[in-house]
Parts: structure tokens; sequence; C-alpha cells
């Protein structure tokens, strides 16, 4: 309940404002009450139809000004919700984009989808009409008051009511934490086997792996189902306690009406109207008691949101260097992943020069791509230092920092949009002539011309679509175009055929001759034997540095692959 109150507290004067249209709307509510008394009482014993034609005029001028109330409260209710949508989808963004890179790789992809998916539970739960349907609650009382001045028997049968749907309300808010939150994580957990069914096609279909797959599902959905079906009990005795207190207070009601009416304490017209009051108050506590299960999913979805905003940012601060010659320095680095039993390196110490070329070999999972990721700052050594110019590379301004270095990652991914746009990444300082050109010096020139769209090629979900050779050669197009000092390049012959190799092994080449300073994450032997050093991440803990003699470089060109 206190994202309802955030919302409507966030502009104190618009509060007061929907405030005051609720009380009016809810004096006019009076008037179909009072309207059903007056004809049956005055009408009907007089007989006077002006004073039909009166009273009816006077209801439907309540009418409509309560229609022009409530308009006007619900465009007032619905900015001050898109507003607070608006701060939470914004708020989410900063947390998905800016959260520390390790922090993020620590929550599964399912989580990260669902916490966003959630934004739209958000906004349907936390929505003007729920928004409007907790502020008419307590003006149930406004109808209580009026109801004791005609009735105070009958006043305290419905108080009675509405003290019991209140507390049935509580206790169901209270159940349903348990079961709402299984039936979170129950669907997070089938969120993953969802992803793998649509993501991994040609895993399902290549390998008899449907029969395990179908027990994993068939146990996530009985998780599921399981956990919906609480849900849904607890949402069935919400409705019930809501329509049984309606019917047995209406009963209660006609039956002490009657009896009052045979003592001659009221009449007909006044029990009419009274029985129109008091649902009128019961509807609004009701309606309250049905928010219970969208206000708890809302608060689920909120507290996945909540695990970004806890998620460490990144720096937002930091130095630059005026002029980066590329030079890099290893002091005692050693990283390793939390309850990880070995590190992936340890006591690292190595000096490398502007425009050395260094190849890091290892098997799979030896760290080699662990160690790109510390080269461009994604991870941070949990000892030691690495050095650019002198300066401690975690001091860097990110935003400059970013734009130092040429960056391949292994598993190259893209986002939604024009090739064009993926390849700059939204910079307009890149000529279509520039793309091109880097497009036929790492061998897919003939890709792109072969395409109707050429750069304005519609990339989706990832890139998946385009062939794995070609989608690691446009990425590492994108990375050229940086075109900074250091050049970091996991596994770049990865699925890439012979040819491609080739017209790799010439980029190297030109970034050797441009004296940039290039790590090639790597196992390739005509790469391995062009470097002026290998890493050896095989070895542990101390990665085994072997160096070029000078003569050899020389001989080599210092990168000649």
């Amino acid at each position: 309940m206190k994202e309802f109150w955030y919302r409507l507290t966030a502009v104190k004067r618009l509060a007061w404002e929907v405030m005051a249209l609720s009380l009016i709307i809810n004096v006019l509510g009076l008037a179909s009450s009072l309207y059903s008394i007056q004809v049956l009482n005055r009408y009907l014993a007089l007989g006077i139809d002006g004073t039909l034609v009166t009273l009816t005029v006077g209801a439907l001028l309540a009418l409509l000004a309560e229609m022009l109330a409530r308009s006007t409260r619900l465009q007032i209710a619905q900015w001050l919700c898109v507003r607070a949508d608006r701060v939470t989808a914004n708020a989410a963004f900063a947390a998905m984009a800016r959260s520390s890179y390790p922090a993020m790789e620590s929550m599964t992809q399912p989580a990260r989808r669902e916490a966003l998916g959630g934004l739209a539970t958000v906004q349907q739960s936390f929505g003007v009409q729920n928004l409007v349907t907790l502020i008419d609650g307590p003006f149930a009382l406004l109808f209580l008051a009026v109801l004791f001045f005609m009735s105070p028997a009958i006043a305290a049968l419905v108080l009675f009511f509405l003290l019991l749907v209140a507390a049935l309300t509580g206790i169901i808010y209270l159940l349903s934490e348990e079961p709402s939150r299984e039936y979170l994580q129950a669907t997070v957990a089938w969120g993953s086997q969802q992803l793998t069914l649509s993501g991994c096609i040609e895993l399902v279909r290549s390998f008899p792996v449907e029969p395990l797959l179908r027990e994993a599902w068939k146990q996530r959905l009985s998780q599921v189902f399981g956990a919906r079906i609480r849900v849904l009990a607890l949402q069935n005795a919400s409705g019930n306690v809501g329509y049984v207190a309606a019917v047995l207070m209406s009963i209660l009601i006609y039956a002490l009406g009657a009896r009052q009416i045979i003592e001659g304490s009221l009449d007909v017209g006044m029990l009419i109207g009274i029985n129109i009051l008091a649902a009128r108050a019961l509807s609004g506590a009701t309606r309250v008691l049905q928010l219970v299960d969208p206000v708890r999913r809302g608060e689920r979805s909120l507290e996945m949101l909540g695990l970004f905003a806890r998620i460490p940012t990144e720096r937002q601060e930091g130095m630059v260097l005026p002029a980066w010659s590329g030079r890099i320095a290893f002091e005692d680095v050693s990283f390793a992943y939390p309850r990880q039993p070995a590190p992936i390196v340890e006591s690292l110490r190595l000096q490398v020069p502007a425009g050395g070329v260094y190849a890091v070999t290892g098997p799979n999972g030896a760290g080699k791509t662990s160690f790109a990721r510390l080269l461009v700052g994604l991870q941070e050594p949990t000892r030691g230092r690495i050095l650019i110019d002198g300066m401690d590379q975690r001091q860097a301004l990110l935003s400059w920092w970013r734009t130092q270095y040429v960056y391949l990652p292994q598993e190259p991914a893209f986002f939604d949009g024009s090739l064009r746009d993926n390849l700059t990444l939204g910079h307009g300082d890149h000529s279509d002539e520039v793309i091109m050109a880097l497009c036929r010096e790492v061998g897919i020139g003939a890709f792109l011309e072969a395409s109707i769209e050429g750069l304005s090629m519609p990339v989706a979900h990832g890139g998946g679509s385009i062939p794995l050779g070609i989608r690691r050669r446009l990425a590492l197009v994108r990375a050229l175009l940086v075109d900074g000092p250091l050049v970091v390049l996991d596994e770049p012959t990865e699925g890439i055929d012979v040819a491609g190799c080739h017209a790799i092994a010439g980029v190297l080449n030109r970034l050797a001759r441009e004296k940039k300073t290039i790590f090639v994450m790597t196992n390739e032997a005509f790469i391995i034997k062009a470097a002026q050093g290998v890493i050896d991440l095989s070895v542990k803990p101390v990665p085994r540095i072997t160096l070029a003699v000078p003569e050899e470089a020389a001989q080599t060109g210092g990168a000649h692959v």
C-alpha cells in the first residue's frame, strides 16, 4: 500500500485536489438514495407530477456533476500514476544500464527478465483505477454517518459488516504473502525453461533431450500450478467474503428495517434508501478487498525491481589521461570468482610497453574471457592493480575509458535496430564509406553488398539470425570504429572460415603497425607465434609468461601474423 501513498502524495497540491474531488463525488453519490426516498415518500403520497420532475432533474444534475468530478479526478490520478510509472521505468533502466558488471552477472537471466517484465505488473497493479478505488474506500464512513441519522441500529449493523470486511481484508493480505512469493519464484524458474525451449531450438531438435526437458517441465508446472492454486484460493475467498457480506447485510437490513416500519420509526422509502446507502458503503470496502491480489503481485514486482536498486552501480566519476600511449602494467594482479576454489590469475606481474602484442592462451575454462574482462575493466582484480600509464585503471572515468579500447567479446550481442546503429552505436561521426571499408577489411563486404538493405539491415534478438562467423566480424567492425590504443580480442577466429582468418590476420598486422597495444585470447598457433609475449593461463595459480627474445621479435616485425 506504500506505493499507492507514494503516487498520491508525490505532488501535494494534486493530492489535495484528488481528495477534494473524491469528497464531492461521494457526497453527490448520496443523490440516488435521497431521490429514492423522496420519490417514494413525497411523490407517491402527493401525486404531484411537478415534484417528480423536480426530483428527477435534480438527481440527473447530481449524476452529471458526479460524472464530471469523476472525469476530472481520473485525469489527475492518471497523471500522477503515469509520472510514478515513468520514474519507476527510468530507475529500472538506469539500474540495468549502470549496475556493476559482476553484480549483474550474479543474477540469472530469467530473474533479470522477470524483473523488467514486472514493470507492466506494477503499472497495472498500482494503476489509476485501483488508486481511486482505494481513495474511495474510507468514504464509506460518509455513508455510514448519513445512515446513523436515519437509523442508528441499521448504521451499527453496517458498521459491523464494514469492520468485518476490513478485518478479513487484512487477514487475506497477510495470508497472501507467502503464496504470492512462491508463485513469483516458480514463474521465474519456469521462465528459464521457456528460454531453453525458445532459444535453443537446435539443442531440442538435434538431440534426444525431450524426455529430460519434459520431466523438468512437468516439475516446474507442478510448482507453478500449486502456487497458483493457493493464490486463486485466496482470491476466491476475498470474492466470496464481499458477496456473502453484501447479501447477508441486505437481508438483515430489510429484516431490521421491516421491524422498525411496523414500530413506526421508519417508512418504506427510507428503508429502500438506507439499503442503497449501505450497499454503497459496503461496495467501497469490498472493492478494496479485491485489491489484495493485484497489490501483492505489484509488491512482488517492486521487490524484484528493488534488487536492481540495491546492486552497486558503476562509478560516475574518475580521472582522464590527456594522452594514453597504451602502456599497461600488472602489479601483483589476482582474480577469483566468489566461492571459486582456484583463482583465474594469481600474482601476475608484467610490464607491457605501448604497442606490445600478447597472446593469452589456455584450454576452455582456463579464464581467457575473464582475463579479457579484466583488461577492459568489466571485472576488477581481487588483489593488485592494473595500471594504464601509471594510473590505476579503476580510477579512470568510464565514459572516457570506453573510448580507449577496441573490444571483441567472445559472445558478441547486438540490440534491436539497424545494422548501422549497431556498428556505430548511434554516433553519426562515421560515414558509410568508412564502415564499408572496415567490413571489406574483415572479409564481409560481399555479404553486405549482396543484401538489399545493406547497412540498413534490421537486427533483432541479439543478432541471432546472423551467421556466427559474420556476426563476430561485424562485432569486430564495431570495435574497430572505436579506434582506441588498447585492443582486446577474445577468440577472434572462433567460428571463422579460412578466408576470414586471413582477413583478421591482416587486421592484426595493421593494428600492430599502428602501435596499438594488443591482447588476443586465443589458442591459434599462427597468432601465438607472432606475439611478443604469451600469457599461459593453463599454468595455475601463477600464469606462465613467455616473452619473445629481441632478435625473434625483430624478425617477426613485432606482430606479423
